[in-house]
């Protein structure tokens, strides 16, 4: 920025980045929204293990293994797009320092940039990914694990 911009000025070059940053943060509130389901069907899965037998213990371990590894993939995705969302901040504070200062940041606003959609990418994959491992292990021993809940819950209220 090689001539002096006023705050206006500067402020319409932020609103791109300010853009960014709320998607960054509907995106979260998706993954945060998966997160929570996920220990919530953790923690309803945990709760029957003293209630059944040994075969059935192991297909609700199965399940719980799962859903863990899936709690990995959504705190990962969560943790880059929470860097990305940083990184946007400090694209934001570059531009009005630069600006107000006189300071041309170009390289470091771009880098800070680069870096932002790297994580952004990284993100998406882990996000994809449990996504993916989802809807492809919710198949497999589906029907056993809902029969055995309603047994337990059967046995429960007699």
């Amino acid at each position: 920025m090689p001539e002096y911009l006023s705050i206006s000025e500067i402020m319409q070059t932020a609103v791109t980045p300010v853009f960014l940053l709320a998607g960054i943060g509907a995106l979260l509130n998706v993954m945060t929204g998966r997160l929570g389901r996920i220990i919530d069907r953790l923690r309803y899965l945990q709760s029957f293990l003293e209630r059944i037998n040994l075969e059935d213990k192991e297909i609700i371990l199965m399940n719980r293994t799962r859903l863990i590894l899936r709690t990995r993939f959504i705190n990962t995705s969560i943790f880059f797009c929470t860097l990305s969302g940083l990184i946007v901040c400090i694209v934001i504070g570059a531009l009005f320092v630069g600006g107000i200062n006189q300071i041309t940041l170009d390289s470091f606003i771009s880098i800070a940039f680069i870096l932002c959609m790297l994580s952004l990418i990284l993100s998406l994959i882990f996000l994809i990914c449990e996504i993916l491992f989802a809807t492809r292990t919710s198949r497999k021993n589906l029907l056993a694990t809902e029969s055995i809940i309603a047994r337990c819950q059967i046995d429960a209220s007699k």
